[in-house]
Parts: C-alpha cells; sequence; structure tokens
C-alpha cells in the first residue's frame, strides 16, 4: 500500500517517532505518525495489524537527499561563508564550509539551487553539529514563498531519485 499525504496527496511520506501519549494511546489502534517529506505535514495514518517498533523508526523527520549545490552562509555580525551543501531536506542540510563555526550558531542561508532564478533563502539557520568542515543546518525560520520554493525543489529531487531507479 502506498502512504499518501493527507494534505498535498504526494506519496513521499515516511514514519516518525512517537510524541507524547497521544501518538502511544493512538498505536494501540494501529494508528502512527508519519511526515510528508514535501509538505511538512505531520499525520495519523492507521495501517491496521500492522506494527512500528520504535527503534526501526529513524530519528530525523526528514529524508535527506544528496545534492551538490553552492550556498551562502551569513552571520549576525554579516560576514558570509561559501561552501557546498552535500544532501538537503525541507526540514535542514549537510553542508561542507572551511569555516570556523560553532554549534549552535545562528545563520542566515542561501541555497542556489535553480539555474536563472533567485536563490532559496532561509532566514534563520542554527548550526546543529560542526565537525572539521562539515555542518549541520536545521532550518528555523523562512518566509512562507521560500518555504514552497524549497518544497518544490526537493520534491523534484524526489521524483528525479524515483524515475532513475525506475530506469536503473
Amino acid at each position: 500500500m502506498e502512504l499518501i499525504c493527507s494534505q498535498c496527496r504526494k506519496p513521499l511520506v515516511k514514519a516518525v517517532r512517537r510524541q507524547g501519549g497521544l501518538d502511544r494511546l493512538l498505536s494501540w489502534f494501529y494508528a502512527y505518525p508519519f511526515r510528508c517529506q514535501v509538505c511538512q505535514h505531520r499525520f495519523h495514518l492507521m495501517q491496521w495489524g500492522l506494527r512500528y517498533i520504535e527503534r526501526d523508526v529513524d530519528r530525523r523527520e526528514y529524508e535527506r537527499r544528496p545534492v551538490q549545490l553552492p550556498a551562502k552562509l551569513q552571520d549576525e555580525q554579516g560576514r558570509e561563508y561559501e561552501g557546498t551543501v552535500r544532501d538537503l531536506s525541507v526540514g535542514g542540510c549537510a553542508m561542507e564550509v572551511d569555516a570556523p563555526l560553532q554549534k549552535g550558531t545562528l545563520l542566515r542561508f542561501q541555497l542556489d539551487a535553480l539555474d536563472n532564478e533567485p536563490c532559496i533563502t532561509v532566514e534563520t539557520t542554527i548550526v546543529r553539529s560542526a565537525q572539521e568542515a562539515r555542518l549541520r543546518l536545521e532550518f528555523l525560520r523562512m518566509a512562507p514563498k521560500e518555504k514552497e520554493r524549497l518544497s518544490q525543489f526537493i520534491l523534484s529531487l524526489w521524483l528525479e531519485g524515483t524515475q532513475a531507479a525506475r530506469r536503473g
């Protein structure tokens, strides 16, 4: 059975970890939490007779897609850093950048994803981990228009991956 988002009707959903008492109660009735990888909608879906085991569900709510795209970061003092995004989701990314950025640093993020279009901008991004030249970034705040542009770009990455898998 193909799972479909109850909001955007896209078939790109992922089982996510249960959070709180309601999720645990609903799981007794075979209703489990899912997250759309495109529109970020979190919803419950009944899967009668199927049990999800918590340890088998990835902690990350959004699957990342492999990419190699130029991006820029800007800190609160206005310093800019350039780098390459290596994987991307609607919730964050991994980026290689030669900069001494620390965990917890807040930044502005600009992704040059689409030819002949302005960069996709995330107003507030936080560094969740920094290991040598690789940063794990979480997107915290972005304008609705930019969020929609990012979602559409992620959808195109998913569709490309699905079509390549069918061909290969």
